[in-house]
């Protein structure tokens, strides 16, 4: 039973090679690569400034996203409850072009093969998933925002907290960065290609 509550995270289990961009550079270089650049810009302005506003964890930044992500689980059940009930033929047939591709596991006889998914399936992966992280990057950022405003001074580890902080900056942005690119995605197949075929 346990193990269902991480059934969203299947999503990053979906192959799909369109274009340039595939799905695993989408899902995760690219979100990487901007988390890196900004996680270290971060850690270098909170080492050179060092004071409390220049920290994202004790200033109003994370308060606001705080707040910016108390709404976001609410839009993305509603979207996927609309995807789940539409009623709409195109929903159901396999996606145009190289469509993205489900791990199947059948158990009598063991086979694993990979099939083509539909819209309604690859919609309601995406945004399961995207609750997911929304509710993850919330309590997360509850935590982090809660013990930086304990203010525990390491005096033997000065570095430490420079370290920690850099981490922390690396799993906030991250999955943020993954929150909007797809949710950016989610928008497009909503608003454009769910009217196509």
């Amino acid at each position: 039973m346990f193990e269902l509550i991480f059934k969203p995270l299947n999503y990053l289990s979906i192959r799909w090679d369109n274009g340039l961009i595939n799905k695993t550079r989408f899902d995760f270089i690219v979100p990487l690569l901007v988390t890196i650049i900004l996680s270290a810009i971060m850690t270098f302005l909170y080492f050179k400034i060092g004071t409390k506003n220049s920290n994202i964890f004790t200033n109003d930044l994370t308060y606001y996203l705080i707040c910016f992500l108390q709404t976001m689980p609410g839009f993305y059940i509603a979207a996927l409850a609309a995807i789940s009930t539409i009623n709409s033929t195109t929903m159901d047939q396999p996606m145009a072009g190289d469509p993205p591709k489900e791990r199947y596991v059948e158990h009598n006889p063991y086979k694993v093969f990979w099939i083509n998914m539909n819209r309604r399936r690859f919609l309601a992966r995406l945004f399961s998933y995207l609750t997911f992280i929304s509710i993850t990057l919330f309590c997360f950022l509850l935590v982090i925002r809660f013990s930086y405003s304990l203010e525990i001074t390491i005096i033997s580890l000065p570095y430490l907290v420079y370290i920690v902080y850099f981490f922390s900056c690396v799993v906030v942005i991250f999955l943020l960065v993954q929150l909007i690119m797809m949710t950016f995605l989610s928008l497009y197949y909503l608003g454009e290609r769910v009217h196509k075929n």
